[in-house]
C-alpha cells in the first residue's frame, strides 16, 4: 500500500486527531517516503508523522514513548504541526511562534438556522468578485495579507468546488455583508469550511450560523463529514459559532516555528 492510499485509510477513520488540516492538503506536498506509522496491530494506531523537507506537517502519537522521534529530531525540527497529546515532546525547546489551532467536525445532522429577514445568499463568481472577497476579508481581518491573485489560486485547488463559495446579501442595500467558502475533496469524501466571514457590524444576529447552515446543505449527501479548524486566540472566538452549529469534537493542534 503506497503512502497516500494508507493516510487516506488513516484519514477516514479519526480526521481531526491525525492531521491538522484537510486531507489533500497535506498529500499535495508530501512524498512517498514522507509517511511513518507505526502500530501495535493491525487495528491500533501507534502513532503517524508526516515529514516533508525536513518539516514535521503532522505528529500525533497515542504516548509520548510511541513517537517514533529520534532526541536529535525532537531538538532540531524548525516546523512542527503537533497534537496536543504529543505536544510534552517539544516543552524544552524555545519557539518564536507557538500557536494553537481547534479542529471540529460536523457529521452532517440537519441543522435548521434560516438567515434573518433582509438577507439573501448569492453564488459567488470569483472571475467577476475577486475584489470584492479580498476587500470583505480585509475588513474582517485587519493587516490580512490577501490579494485577488490569491484568491484566484484557489480555484485551481484539487478541492475546489464553485458552489461551495457563497455570498450573504443585504436585500435592502445590495451590500455583500458575509462570505463563506468550503471546499470537497471526493476521495474522502470530505467538506472543509474555509472562510465564513461576517462584516463586523452585522455580526452576532443569527447570519454566521446561518450561513454554516447553508454550507452544510450544500455540502449534505457529497461529503461524509465537514471539518473545519481555526485560532484558538481568535478574538471573535469562531470555535463557539462551530460548536452551536454541531460541531464536535476536542483536538487541538500546535503550531510551532523558529
Amino acid at each position: 500500500m503506497n503512502a497516500e492510499k494508507k493516510l487516506l485509510d488513516i484519514y477516514r477513520q479519526f480526521p481531526c486527531r491525525m492531521l491538522p488540516n484537510a486531507y489533500w492538503k497535506t498529500v499535495s506536498v508530501m512524498d512517498q517516503d514522507d509517511l511513518i506509522v507505526q502500530k501495535y496491530s493491525a487495528k491500533k494506531l501507534e502513532s503517524l508523522a508526516v515529514w516533508h523537507e525536513g518539516k514535521l506537517l503532522a505528529l500525533w502519537c497515542q504516548d509520548l514513548e510511541s513517537s517514533g522521534l529520534f532526541t536529535e529530531q525532537i531538538d532540531q525540527v524548525p516546523f512542527v504541526l503537533v497534537h496536543a497529546d504529543c505536544l510534552p515532546l517539544f516543552s524544552h525547546r524555545e519557539f518564536s511562534t507557538r500557536k494553537a489551532y481547534f479542529r471540529l467536525i460536523h457529521q452532517h445532522t440537519r441543522l435548521d438556522t434560516d438567515l434573518p429577514t433582509g438577507f439573501g445568499f448569492d453564488d459567488v463568481q470569483p472571475e467577476r468578485d475577486l475584489e470584492g472577497i479580498v476587500r470583505l476579508l480585509r475588513v474582517c481581518y485587519q493587516g490580512i495579507e490577501i490579494t485577488a491573485t490569491t484568491v484566484w489560486n484557489w480555484t485551481s485547488h484539487p478541492a475546489y468546488d464553485p458552489s461551495l463559495w457563497v455570498w450573504v446579501v443585504d436585500l435592502q442595500s445590495g451590500e455583500r455583508i458575509g462570505l463563506g467558502i468550503a471546499e470537497l475533496d471526493q476521495r474522502v469524501p470530505e467538506a472543509s469550511l474555509e472562510w465564513i466571514q461576517i462584516m463586523p457590524h452585522f455580526q452576532n444576529r443569527g447570519i454566521g450560523a446561518a450561513l454554516v447552515g447553508e454550507m452544510g446543505r450544500r455540502v449534505n449527501h457529497r461529503a461524509a463529514f465537514t471539518a473545519v479548524s481555526g485560532a484558538r486566540d481568535n478574538p471573535f472566538h469562531p470555535e463557539r459559532l462551530y460548536r452551536k452549529c454541531g460541531f464536535t469534537g476536542s483536538d487541538v493542534w500546535w503550531l510551532l516555528t523558529g
